[in-house]
């Protein structure tokens, strides 16, 4: 004998996870992979808060891309990418910042609650196989002095 469901949330297939602990600001688990997500906020866009980064942020080169972070006191995580021209086609770019987007995403918990990191990208960007630009980013912000141990 079936029950019907108790809400209209578990009817949906939205049922409560009791075990896993609720990020009561987002209304997510706090374990969801939602939590990875590259949101708006993430994005660093104003030309001002590029040249705060590039002006007293710490320097790290990687080969295929070099990448600055900064420390703030307060708000979230956020990336720009500087992928001009002379880094090759819009395909290319496109693919180049996607690839740091995702590496920004999955490896959000290598650095500090609240920084700016800008990655300048180079024309050899692609060269370089997804394993060896993962291996180069977490690298870099190791040498910036600044990551999570």
């Amino acid at each position: 004998m079936s029950s019907a469901p108790a809400t209209a949330a578990e009817d949906a297939g939205l049922s409560p996870r009791p075990s896993e602990p609720l990020d009561t600001a987002r209304g997510e688990h706090l374990d969801s992979p939602r939590r990875e997500r590259f949101g708006h906020a993430q994005h660093l866009r104003s030309p001002a808060d590029f040249d705060e980064v590039r002006r007293t942020g710490r320097r790290a080169e990687a080969g295929p891309f070099t990448l600055r972070l900064r420390l703030r006191t307060e708000g979230p995580r956020r990336l720009g990418i500087i992928a001009s021209r002379k880094a090759g086609p819009s395909v290319s770019r496109n693919r180049a910042k996607r690839t740091l987007r995702e590496l920004f995403r999955r490896n959000q918990d290598a650095l500090p609650p609240s920084c700016d990191v800008v990655v300048i990208v180079r024309s050899s960007f692609l060269e370089f196989p997804f394993e060896e630009i993962r291996l180069r980013y977490l690298h870099a912000l190791k040498q910036t002095g600044q990551a999570k141990k």
